[in-house]
């Protein structure tokens, strides 16, 4: 039986008084912690939101390291630390590069595949959930925001 680590925050609760930046945590939080339950109960419960995080930066096939820490704003000590842990479950394999002898590859195992898509079908029942909560127009809505090109942080570029 997988031991099921999940942390649960009963302190979320909608509230419009809560900052902009608060309201995003949460509604961020609400969907990690969705798609934890809905893993765990998929047998992967010994992921975390941090696995779940990390491998959502992945591409399908071969992703080098390097590229992983650009993407997320890691140091490569952490990809390796991550892509470690997630070795130990059975879902990554890290290999050297044949290419670039100074490089290493990250790949999914095939367990990993089966991984990936059972997260899949959890994410879109957690979007089709957040839709039912929200109702369609609000939620397209909330799409057309969240796609909108956001530029650069204050203070960069």
């Amino acid at each position: 039986m997988n031991d099921v680590n999940i942390v649960d925050n009963n302190d979320i609760a909608p509230d419009t008084e809560l900052p902009l930046g608060q309201l995003l945590t949460n509604a961020q939080q609400w969907v990690h912690l969705s798609l934890q339950h809905l893993m765990a109960k998929r047998g992967h419960g010994s992921l975390t939101p941090a696995h779940l995080t990390f491998l959502s930066n992945l591409d399908c096939g071969v992703t080098h390291a390097s590229e992983v820490a650009r993407r997320t704003g890691v140091s490569r000590q952490a990809v390796y630390r991550m892509t470690n842990e997630l070795k130990a479950l059975d879902v990554l394999a890290l290999e050297d590069d044949p290419d670039r002898k100074n490089q290493k590859v990250i790949r999914m195992t095939p367990h990993g595949i089966s991984v990936i898509g059972d997260a899949r079908q959890c994410l879109q029942e957690v979007e089709e959930e957040l839709e039912s909560r929200l109702g369609k127009t609000d939620f397209d809505q909330l799409l057309a925001i969240l796609r909108k090109e956001w530029d650069a942080p204050l203070n960069e570029g």
